[in-house]
């Protein structure tokens, strides 16, 4: 599997005599499963509600699941389907180091209305959990008076109660958790629940969140009818039947979790105790990177306590399942260790400004290695971040659950034993794990989606030749050349790790001495369509406010100072020889070496590097056993060359010259029989001089050509594809337009900036420049580091906080 890391997991095994065939094969298969690499996709956004003609920028981050480090490089799909699931936009970039950055414009396929926006690698489809990314967002008119207004009938609520490990024992004390929301998906907040049994006697009572989550406890009974009473300001009580079964025998977790503890009690009902003493289970506490198991053996005991430190658990979701000695499962709880969260955030900012600028400078509270952040600037009282999640929520949180969370970024900020308390609440609402035991264990993993990175394409010849054939695949402004040997006996050749984008065009040749013929191919791609993936829809929407018909979204024009006339074209025409020019301005930038530009007749002359170099004064260069060797032979009379005495091995020597492609040093071995046609020029430096100890004899610098000899050729014809599934190049961020900064509007829906990829400096610093606003605004910060810690914040800044630039 290339260019994914790998994991290893540390397994601690309690088994007892009686159940270690049953214990150990249970633990090898998670060990099994677990070890399979995984990776997490998310989208920091710039906003969530965009009106028609802005851009959906956003910067993309692919980290590895089991350590959040960066994912090295990957293909990742970024789809836009609308409210009836139809397919908008498509993208595919490349995120290389776990970043890619790209914009989408809000054009004619766009109409008013909600939105999702996924993003997945080919990968991510192997699996049943939730590694893609998927997010709503918004379009609205700036005309428009779109207002999102609360439902008030309790027609269309949505309860459910999910009991606190799957299901309600008989006779016991029961956690139950409630989750009431709208048709929205948005939570009914500080609703009050009364739960009474059939005869009208109330059992529990609790008043729901701020995101209509809560829960209860109480002791059911088999055969007795519950109904809950749900009532909340301004709307009358309305009943809902408890239709969750009462099992008559059975075990049960109930947990209590701390900022430093798991509190857990495994329990069941007199009922079942004859059942349960010829019986073993275990407990199997696991998450990514650890499993631990132990035994449950009741004897006569009805409940069987354990107290964890939650300091020796990894941070993030942990999985607590019972299992019997058949490894069916009996229970599960799902809890959240926030010790040592793999989170940080910056120190106040260091704001300078100047008359019509801001000069920013960020560092991050905790010392990182390298760093990317993403920064979204925005008026300090804008709507227009709404989304559900952060980067920390998204990736810590969202993959180990089945459910959709309301805002669940508030969960990470400001973290105290409330919010420890409420995301317990949560968990208990989501149900069991994303884990499928009955996939894990009765099923083995079958690798149907491959991994992606880069293209690939696969050349068929029409008419094969006993005779080597040469073929030419065109350069475009992002890929240099590449030229391709066909031996005699083959018929086709397959390119891999191949580089296109949909704005470029794919032509290939044959190529024929000096001329260029058409390529006569049959051409497979892969990938060859865009995959679909079905998403787990987060139906919560953005909330919005009254709209005002003021807004200008036109792209930046420039415009003429007052007082400036345009004149009438004039041509003028010199010859020029193009090459000598070239040479003088590279010599302006290199000013210790001699250039050299390849042009068309040096290809057809010398055809390879060797030939043409050994063609310059004062060096040679030899091609013997796959390598290529440089010697500078240009020597004064102590047989030292010329700047360097005294330096040199002895009388008589000839010194190696060091060897560079496009400025990074190159083996020998790189260069034999290198096709220079891939060469737009070198710099020669004889002395050495301006270069490092390995520079001693001199070296030559190779600067890469991206534009193909032939393209000037007037016998050019090459076959031409259309490329089905593309890198989408970068697109610039252009800033909208607003005719009024001041006023409602443009604080609720406006934008200041977008930075989409900014890398720390070698102190850890972040800087960047964003142009003076007119009002107070805030910076939406989201990023990762090179060892896996996430990086969110958000700073307010006020305009007269800003210190003045020197």
């Amino acid at each position: 599997m290339k260019k994914l890391l790998f994991f290893s997991i540390s397994i601690l095994f309690f088994i007892s005599s009686n159940a270690q065939v049953d214990q150990f094969t249970l633990m090898e298969k998670i060990k099994e499963h677990d070890e399979i690499p995984r990776e997490i996709a998310y989208l920091h956004l710039n906003k969530s509600t965009y009106l028609e003609g802005e851009q959906i920028a956003f910067t993309a981050y692919v980290v590895n699941k089991q350590n959040l480090k960066p994912s090295e490089a990957t293909n990742l799909y970024i789809i836009i389907k609308d409210d009836k699931n139809k397919v908008v936009k498509e993208k595919l970039v490349l995120v290389e180091d776990g970043t890619s950055s790209n914009t989408i414009r809000v054009d004619s396929l766009f109409t008013v209305g909600n939105y999702t926006i996924s993003a997945f690698t080919n990968w991510m489809r192997n699996f049943k959990e939730q590694n893609y990314f998927v997010e709503n967002i918004k379009i609205i008119e700036a005309e428009s008076s779109d207002e999102n207004i609360a439902s008030t009938s309790t027609e269309n609520i949505d309860l459910q109660f999910l009991p606190e490990s799957g299901h309600l024992l008989n006779g016991v004390i029961n956690t139950v958790g409630v989750i009431a929301k709208k048709q929205d998906g948005k939570g009914i907040a500080n609703a009050e629940i009364r739960i009474v049994n059939d005869k009208n006697k109330e059992l529990a009572q609790c008043k729901l969140n701020r995101f209509g989550i809560g829960k209860f406890s109480f002791i059911p009974e088999t055969g007795v009818a519950y109904k809950a009473e749900v009532s909340y300001p301004g709307v009358q009580s309305k009943n809902f039947e408890l239709n969750v079964p009462v099992e008559r025998n059975g075990i049960i977790l109930s947990a209590i979790t701390t900022q430093e503890e798991l509190r857990l009690l495994v329990k069941t009902n007199p009922e079942s105790s004859r059942s349960l003493k010829n019986e073993t289970y275990s407990l199997l506490l696991h998450n990514l990177t650890e499993s631990k198991m132990y035994d449950i053996d009741f004897n006569d005991k009805f409940s069987i306590p354990f107290l964890f430190n939650l300091k020796d658990f990894p941070p993030g979701i942990n999985t607590v399942t019972l299992f019997n000695s058949k490894n069916n499962i009996i229970a599960e709880r799902i809890f959240f260790n926030y010790n040592n969260l793999p989170k940080t955030t910056f120190e106040s900012p260091n704001v300078k400004a100047s008359s019509d600028s801001i000069e920013i400078q960020l560092k991050t509270k905790q010392a990182l290695d390298s760093i990317k952040v993403s920064v979204s600037v925005l008026p300090k009282f804008s709507l227009s971040d709404q989304n559900n999640h952060s980067i920390t929520s998204y990736l810590l949180l969202q993959p180990h659950i089945k459910g959709v969370v309301q805002q669940a970024d508030w969960y990470f900020n400001e973290i105290d034993k409330h919010k420890i308390r409420e995301l317990d609440n949560l968990l208990i609402t989501q149900g069991w794990s994303t884990y499928d035991w009955n996939f894990v264990f009765n099923k083995d993993l079958k690798i149907t989606y491959q991994y992606e990175d880069l293209l690939k394409i696969e050349a068929v010849l029409n008419k094969p030749d006993k005779k080597n054939q040469d073929f030419l695949i065109h350069a475009t402004s992002t890929r240099a050349p590449q030229r391709i040997n066909v031996p005699g006996n083959k018929e086709s050749f397959i390119v891999d790790d191949f580089f296109h984008t949909t704005e470029s065009e794919l032509k290939i040749s044959r190529v024929d001495g000096n001329r260029l013929l058409p390529a006569n191919l049959f051409v497979r791609f892969s990938p060859n369509a865009f995959p679909d993936l079905y998403t787990n829809s987060p139906y919560v929407q953005p909330d919005l406010k009254e709209n005002a018909p003021n807004i200008n979204l036109e792209q930046p024009v420039v415009f003429f100072e007052e007082g400036r006339e345009i004149l009438d074209e004039v041509l003028i025409e010199k010859k020029v020889d193009k090459v000598k020019q070239r040479e003088r301005e590279l010599s302006k930038e290199k000013v210790w070496g001699k250039i050299k530009v390849v042009d068309y007749e040096d290809i057809t002359l010398f055809r390879t590097l060797a030939n043409y170099l050994s063609n310059q004064p004062g060096i040679r260069a030899e091609e013997s056993q796959g390598s290529m060797t440089v010697i500078n032979g240009f020597q004064n009379s102590l047989g030292t060359p010329t700047g360097l005495e005294g330096r040199s091995s002895g009388p008589g020597q000839k010194g190696i010259m060091q060897l560079y492609l496009d400025d990074m040093p190159m083996n020998n071995s790189f260069f034999f029989q290198y096709p220079l046609d891939l060469v737009d020029y070198v710099d020669i430096n004889m002395n050495g001089m301006g270069g490092g100890f390995m520079d001693f004899d001199g070296s030559i610098r190779i600067y890469s050509k991206f534009t193909s000899i032939y393209e000037d050729s007037q016998t050019i014809r090459p076959q031409k594809f259309n490329y089905p599934v593309a890198f989408s190049q970068q697109k610039k961020y252009y800033i909208p337009k607003f005719s009024n900064e001041y006023d409602d509007f443009f604080q609720s829906y406006g934008v200041i900036d977008w930075k989409p990829l900014l890398k720390s400096n070698s102190k850890g610093e972040i800087y960047f420049k964003i142009k003076k606003p007119e009002v107070d605004y805030q910076l939406i910060i989201q990023g990762i580091s090179d060892n896996g810690i996430l990086i969110q914040d958000v700073q307010h800044i006020k305009l007269d906080d800003n210190a003045d630039l020197n």
